[in-house]
């Protein structure tokens, strides 16, 4: 009996070890949605505060996206290298399925090129999920990457 029990714990916790690791990857395995987008600068919105993009998106949602971007900060401010920001982002997925609208804020380094922004999807496809921008500022125009975080996964 004793020599039984000393082989089976050992067994035991390697099969509880082995489903754990397979129950633990199962769900971290799906990567989360993520988008490119390459903005064209379109211009000051009519409230002459937005700078306005649109585009082509393509990835978890293929269509268009629409971006008005303003300074946070006091005009004066407008001199200085690195912008802190707000953005509101629309994706109009040509399925339907996947379109979605987010308010983000963040940082624009216009001396490095560089933008990245941060905030909830407020409208639509995964509302109340996290969205990530990564991109950059060539010519005046955005290009990058957007990723979706569901709610309660974001790092």
């Amino acid at each position: 009996m004793l020599r039984l029990t000393s082989i089976s714990i050992p067994l035991f916790a390697a099969a509880i070890g082995v489903l754990g690791v397979w129950a633990g990857t199962s769900s971290a395995a799906v990567a989360p949605p993520t988008l490119t987008f390459r903005g064209t600068f379109t211009g000051v919105a009519a409230d002459g505060e937005h700078c306005t993009w649109e585009g082509p998106v393509e990835g978890a949602a293929r269509g268009r996206v629409a971006i008005a971007l303003r300074q946070v900060e006091e005009p004066v401010a407008a001199a200085n290298p690195v912008w802190h920001v707000a953005a509101r982002w629309t994706v109009r997925d040509d399925r339907g399925v996947h379109s979605f609208a987010a308010n983000l804020e963040g940082m624009v380094d216009w001396k490095s090129g560089t933008i990245r922004l941060g905030g909830p999807v407020t409208d639509g496809w995964l509302e109340g999920s996290w969205a990530e921008v990564d991109g950059r500022i060539v010519n005046g125009d955005l290009t990058g990457g957007l990723s979706l975080r569901p709610a309660g996964t974001r790092r």
